[in-house]
């Protein structure tokens, strides 16, 4: 129960970041901001990872009831009277935060369930090894699932990347009928943002490296010209989503992928002490 009230604060703590940050002009403040989602995140990842996924459920369940509040109003984001909102909701972070942390909750649940299962193998081995005349079978590598796991979480955000902005910018325009071509724009996007962030329960390294690069390939353009490249983004990415989203998206790729690899290992802990007790 704990885990599913932080899950809700982080995704209001986070959004209400994204959209502090958005209409920040000055990079020292933009750099703060985003440091605070980058701690904020991280906490939320390793308590989720540590104690039960729910909370990463939460976090995506809440960020996608706010999104669809949005796309169900009247009038869309014109209906909101805080400037900070507007700007959170045509920036689509939402959207991305429901996406990458729905499927980030099933990552780290498989995840978890992955490392007892290699807690048992473990302990196994160790038994099969102390037997004279017997020889342990190795545990299956993994080096397929790491290398998939790269490709997997490229191509989804690359097709949300194809498809979302200018499909969102239009679902949450004032007067705009949403039509199901609309819909089915904004619906494959979402689905790929989870099946990135899903990813993380056969690997992380996907999540782990792409995050980086995101934040890296941001930086330029965060910092007002004072680092060549700044215009890189635009140019590969011209209708979106801006560097602040694109490093906010890195952001919450590293934590995931981070909680991940947490809850596999508490998984495969928690196993192998289970076994040593003999419960």
């Amino acid at each position: 129960m704990l885990t599913a009230v932080v899950g809700v604060l982080f995704a209001l703590g986070a959004s209400a970041l994204l959209g502090l940050t958005a209409g920040q002009t000055s990079v020292l403040r933009t750099g703060l901001l985003l440091g605070a989602l980058l701690l904020l995140s991280s906490a939320a990842a390793v308590l989720f990872a540590s104690r039960s996924s729910l909370g990463a459920l939460a976090t995506g369940l809440t960020a996608l009831t706010a999104q669809s509040m949005v796309f169900l109003a009247p009038i869309h984001a014109a209906s909101l009277t805080e400037p900070w909102l507007q700007r959170l909701v045509s920036t689509g972070f939402m959207l991305v935060l429901a996406g990458l942390w729905l499927g980030g909750s099933w990552g780290m649940r498989l995840a978890r369930r992955a490392g007892q299962a290699q807690g048992h193998a473990a302990f196994r081995l160790t038994e099969a090894d102390r037997t004279v005349g017997s020889t342990p079978t190795p545990p299956p590598s993994r080096r397929r699932d790491h290398l998939l796991s790269l490709p997997w979480v490229i191509g989804g955000l690359a097709l949300a990347a194809f498809l979302l902005p200018r499909a969102y910018l239009r679902a949450v325009a004032p007067g705009v009928q949403t039509g199901p071509l609309l819909l089915a724009a904004v619906l494959v996007s979402f689905l790929a943002l989870a099946a990135a962030g899903a990813s993380t329960a056969h690997s992380t390294l996907g999540a782990r490296v792409t995050g980086p690069v995101l934040v890296l390939a941001a930086v330029p353009a965060l910092s007002n010209d004072m680092i060549p490249g700044g215009h890189l983004v635009s140019r590969l990415l011209p209708y979106g989503p801006n560097a602040v989203v694109l490093a906010a998206t890195g952001i919450e790729l590293m934590a995931i992928g981070w909680g991940a690899h947490v809850a596999r290992r508490q998984g495969r802990a928690n196993a192998l002490a289970r076994l040593r007790s003999g419960v």
